[in-house]
């Protein structure tokens, strides 16, 4: 939906970004008006994500995004411009239109399948509350002992056998069939549609708004050949970006410092039900990229709970992979005599599952004492090394990746020279054969640019210009990454360091620059800046010149996609592609003009 400029400052001023950013990460004060935190979109050891309150916007140099708080939400949260809109505006009491208009058909659609899985979700949980309908789950759920708090807290509900009734009654509140369809609650046979969740206990799945965007179910007529089924994926339910109970359980993390991983929805219940109210779930299926980054987020840290069986052990390693490629750091467990967290919690009860997670090993201890009696000849700790490194192979940490190479060594009873020189062998192997998880190095020169060096010196100098350069480069990702990482530094700075104070400034960037970046910091502090009237039209040529370099490369990747749109005949693609094309040409006119004629006197 396309909204008034004057409907979008409404809301932008009526909240703080270093509030609604401040409610999802912790922030640390980094100067005047300006904190900063570990960014939410990459795995990083120092803070490189900022956010400024006197001009409301956050950049976060490691990811390169950037932008005002609405920005943020739909980064951070997943969300449309639209919903992310709204959210603000319900946060700060403005009252919003809802997309009405025939160009705005997706974004509708998707408002409103929130709409009718929140009507859904209320009338599962009418039929589990029904003295006569809900009897049945009711016995299950009581025998399985989830207490009423938590069958309310997670909004659990109950799919009647009776495979017409949600159609009927979702016909009847006038939604029309093609929402219906979109939905992946219902289905259709020659006898027309019928409900799809029939006869099951139902666990709504929320985003981390709280909004219920699929369904779980567990069978309780004991004739369906799937014990449990998911709504299958719709515009608002990609089951690789979605944790079930991560909009529970967030807070609980934030404050525990820690997670829970495990594979059901009962499970997760119990879980909570045991006071450890920071489990999340897979509800069965393989841990993704998408849901390890999402709980990167809130916590460095993880407890993975998994069968104990051989196919338990295979998907732990490949957890545990996903995990520590993400940057968490990784413990695992699996519970005496093949229990689920569930049956063991009411077996043990919960201060002897508490104290398991307590006490849960890192992964490579785990997978060593669960293979301990097969490490009995070279060729089985050879496999054992084999399935350790693959797990290593997504880390880019060199510290990281040194210390599990010692755990290793020492759970298999390595060396540590050995375990390295096989670890090296194996990642030449890997990168060898075009491995698409390898990451191609990038190397860079120690000889840099004159300008390159001017551009940090005049930065360096002269403190005001870095506020201007820090917005205009918000969105701009430099090619080259000894200027980007040098740069980043120093806009980084507080206004009060400038070249005056040239060995505190050099210790510093020791501290914290790569050698390649620390070279092109240090020869910046070795010349003299130009004079301040001379520094500003410099530094702003200079910006205009990165900006338009991106420009280039946005504008060949845009045509290449335009491109493979044509050869598919997507002709909304072709379209959207186009305008952005235009826009993007524009900008780049634009700043060629501005090069070429008067402008104003600053960085802008």
């Amino acid at each position: 939906m396309k909204y008034s400029r004057d409907i979008i400052e409404k809301v932008l001023d009526a909240v703080d970004i270093v509030d609604v950013i401040g409610a999802r990460l912790t922030l640390k004060p980094a100067g005047p008006n300006r904190f900063k935190a570990l960014s939410p979109f990459s795995n990083e050891r120092n803070p490189s994500f900022m956010v400024s309150r006197d001009r409301q916007i956050f950049h976060c140099f490691s990811s390169g995004k950037g932008g005002d708080a609405i920005r943020f939400l739909m980064e951070y949260e997943g969300l449309s411009f639209g919903e992310a809109l709204r959210t603000l505006a319900e946060q700060a009491g403005i009252r919003i239109a809802s997309p009405l208009t025939a160009e705005d058909r997706e974004e509708s659609l998707r408002q409103e399948l929130f709409e009718l899985n929140g009507w859904v979700n209320g009338r599962f949980q009418q039929h589990l509350s029904d003295s006569k309908q809900g009897i049945k789950a009711q016995s299950y759920l009581e025998q399985r002992d989830i207490p009423p708090a938590l069958i309310k807290r997670f909004g659990i509900g109950y799919a009647l056998p009776d495979g017409n009734d949600l159609i009927q009654a979702a016909r009847n509140k006038q939604f029309n069939l093609g929402l219906l369809e979109a939905s992946g609650l219902f289905r259709k046979n020659p006898e027309g549609w019928y409900d799809f969740f029939r006869d099951r206990i139902t666990f709504p799945i929320r985003d981390l708004n709280g909004r219920v965007v699929a369904f779980g179910g567990r069978d309780l007529s004991g004739n369906s050949p799937a014990k449990y089924i998911n709504t299958p994926e719709t515009p608002i339910y990609r089951k690789s970006k979605v944790l079930y109970g991560l909009y529970e359980a967030r807070d609980a993390m934030r404050k525990a410092g820690r997670a829970v991983l495990v594979e059901g929805y009962v499970d997760l219940i119990r879980c909570h039900a045991a006071g450890v109210e920071y489990a999340v779930a897979t509800c069965g299926t393989a841990l993704t990229e998408q849901q390890a980054a999402l709980i990167r987020r809130y916590v460095p840290e993880i407890i993975v709970v998994y069968d104990g069986d051989e196919a338990g052990l295979k998907a732990a390693v490949r957890g545990a992979g996903v995990l520590t490629g993400a940057g968490l750091k990784v413990h695992a467990l699996a519970l005496p005599d093949g229990l689920d967290p569930d049956d063991f919690v009411r077996r043990d009860g919960a201060e002897a599952f508490q104290a398991l997670l307590d006490t849960a090993p890192d992964f490579v201890t785990f997978y060593a004492n669960i293979r301990k009696n097969q490490l009995n000849s070279p060729e089985a700790k050879a496999d054992a090394a084999r399935e350790l490194f693959e797990i290593l192979s997504g880390v880019d940490n060199s510290i990281l990746v040194e210390e599990y190479l010692n755990r290793i060594a020492e759970a298999l009873g390595l060396s540590l020279w050995t375990c390295r020189e096989a670890y090296r062998r194996f990642m030449a192997s890997r990168n060898s054969r075009g491995s698409a998880v390898s990451k191609p190095t990038q190397t860079a020169g120690r000889t840099f640019s004159r300008d390159d060096q001017m551009f940090l010196a005049d930065l360096l100098a002269y403190p005001d210009l870095r506020g201007e350069v820090a917005l205009e480069l918000a969105d701009v990702e430099i090619e080259n990454p000894v200027l980007a990482n040098a740069l980043e530094w120093v806009l980084e700075q507080d206004e009060s360091v400038n070249n005056q104070n040239s060995e505190k400034l050099r210790g510093a960037a020791a501290a914290h620059l790569d050698p390649d970046a620390l070279g092109l910091v240090s020869a910046s502090m070795l010349l003299d800046p130009h004079d301040r009237n001379l520094a500003e039209p410099f530094v702003r040529e200079r910006v205009r010149g990165l900006k338009l370099k991106y420009l280039e490369k946005k504008s060949r990747q845009l045509t290449e996609s335009l491109r493979t749109a044509e050869r598919n005949q997507d002709k909304t693609r072709v379209v959207e592609l186009l305008e952005t094309i235009a826009g993007t040409r524009r900008q780049m006119e634009e700043l060629i003009r501005a090069s070429r004629g008067g402008t104003a006197s600053t960085v802008k």
